[in-house]
């Protein structure tokens, strides 16, 4: 059987397509297959993060996003009143993009095709076997059974992932008992502002304005919690909801979708099963609170992307991709967690959780604490474990878009310069040292800079930067001596393209 594609992506979604379009403009032949005939036009998701704004910017997505949703820089603290300022947060992005799911993987979709994927529509996965060299995933549509051959397959497929399954992956966790309803509808009488939430001893109504003049809204409403999730959402039920909550009339009409869902709390015992991987909802889910779902999804694809492009092109051993489980499940462990926090005290109608949301929105008002919760619920916090390669606070985090200029009097805005996917070394020193003393400027995985940025940050004197915008190494002075073990490690000679992986 001959090879199909380099990479096979099962789903279409954000994740799948994001992991699709990383591969494919670094040269990876890549191959999406997709359950469903046609795209879906409903959307769970409709918020796209600040920092998530700068993993696509690190690759040219995010100014068509942009220019295709609604920027808000205001998000509410549910007393109908105060609200966090993302205008306060130093990046490129201080805002919170509001574009629902269905429109943004159509934009997903396009940046795709245009790089050269391959996307197969009505083709449903029923088998997957792999060896030492290969996988091969058997796949049933109209026309009968059809068997496709890559080097690695991942699965993309949602929730319900049948990779997983194929897999027998667990899938550990536990599913909410509350009931929230969630519709997209036109208002007669919108709230001001129009991105709005109140939360009351009833429950909690937040409105986001679509582009097109409807508007998303989500309703916990404690008189309609425990209704199961297959019974119709009515016009109005959802109308006593919004009036009981608010006190007053938004003049519900016209709804293009209306649905209950119950959310779950989940994530796969494993990422990784020989040459087949699970990213996105295949591999976590969570309530949307703090809408970290569409966030996490396109984080596990930027981050698995740089490191299968490495491995196919011979740059890396295979035991790099053992480090995007490692990564990423330490970070979403950590955001299901928090997300789990959160819904908890949002629901809760107990007098202690009562006093503590007010109390909260107090403190909201002292601008220091203000920031650090947008900075964690923005993304810009994180911080992959990455085994110690020194001592300095950065290693581990993303770094900031900074701008250097070289000693010709250029200008490299960093984020533009990861475009080309591959790492970057900024060297400050004045003779620069790291790199004369260092590098093989051949090397066709690094970047190297030279100059200083502009203006001053308190960075150290010298920095490696992954591809996917994380600081690896720095040095304080040029007294450092570790750069040659990092370099090794992570960027290696070439390495035999076809080595074997344990099934």
């Amino acid at each position: 059987m001959s090879k199909t594609a380099n990479v096979i992506i099962v789903g279409a979604g954000p994740a799948g397509l994001t992991l699709a379009t990383e591969l494919a403009n670094a040269g990876i032949q890549t191959h999406i297959i997709e359950r469903r005939a046609k795209p879906s036009n409903l959307s769970r998701a409709f918020g796209i993060l600040p920092h998530t704004l700068e993993l696509l910017d690190m690759r040219g997505r995010a100014d068509i996003l942009i220019n295709n949703g609604t920027p808000w820089v205001h998000a509410p603290l549910g007393d109908g009143k105060h609200s966090l300022d993302f205008s306060r947060l130093q990046s490129r992005f201080p805002f919170m993009l509001i574009i629902p799911q269905c429109k943004a993987e159509a934009h997903f979709e396009a940046m795709a095709l245009k790089a050269g994927v391959k996307i197969t529509r009505g083709m449903e996965v029923i088998d997957i076997k792999q060896t030492s060299q290969h996988v091969i995933t058997t796949v049933k549509t109209a026309k009968g059974i059809n068997h496709l051959q890559a080097d690695y397959v991942i699965g993309c497929d949602g929730v319900k992932s049948t990779i997983r399954q194929l897999l027998n992956i667990e899938f550990p966790g536990f599913r909410y008992d509350c009931t929230l309803s969630i519709a997209d509808v036109h208002l007669t009488y919108p709230p001001e502002p129009k991105v709005y939430a109140r939360t009351t001893k009833r429950g909690m109504v937040a409105v986001f304005p679509f582009d097109d003049g409807s508007f998303r809204l989500i309703v916990l409403d404690h008189h309609y919690m425990h209704i199961p999730v297959e019974n119709p959402l009515t016009l109005d039920e959802l109308n006593d909801s919004v009036q009981g909550i608010l006190g007053r009339d938004l003049g519900i009409h016209q709804p293009t979708w209306m649905s209950r869902f119950r959310s779950e709390q989940r994530q796969a015992d494993k990422y990784q099963v020989g040459r087949v991987f699970l990213a996105g909802d295949a591999a976590h889910t969570h309530i949307p609170s703090g809408g970290q779902g569409l966030q996490i999804a396109i984080q596990d694809a930027i981050n698995l992307g740089w490191k299968l492009i490495a491995v196919l092109k011979g740059q890396a051993p295979t035991e790099l991709l053992q480090s995007y489980e490692q990564e990423r499940r330490a970070i979403n462990s950590k955001i299901l967690k928090n997300t789990d926090k959160i819904f908890k005290y949002e629901i809760s109608r107990s007098l202690p959780a009562r006093i503590l949301r007010h109390l909260s929105v107090l403190l909201m008002s002292v601008p220091f604490i203000q920031l650090l919760v947008i900075k964690q619920l923005s993304g810009v916090t994180l911080r992959y474990p990455f085994p110690k390669q020194g001592s300095h606070k950065l290693v581990g985090k993303r770094v900031p878009d900074i701008m250097l200029i070289d000693e010709f009097g250029h200008t490299h805005r960093i984020y533009e310069t990861l475009r080309r996917q591959q790492f970057i070394l900024i060297d400050q020193t004045t003779n620069s040292h790291f790199i004369k003393n260092y590098i093989n400027t051949g090397n066709e995985q690094l970047v190297v800079l030279t100059g200083q940025i502009q203006p001053p940050h308190q960075l150290p004197c010298a920095l490696l930067i992954r591809p996917d915008g994380y600081i690896l190494w720095t040095a304080q002075s040029e007294n450092n001596t570790t750069l040659p073990s990092v370099l090794e490690k992570w960027l290696p000679k070439k390495v035999h393209k076809d080595q074997p992986l344990a099934a």
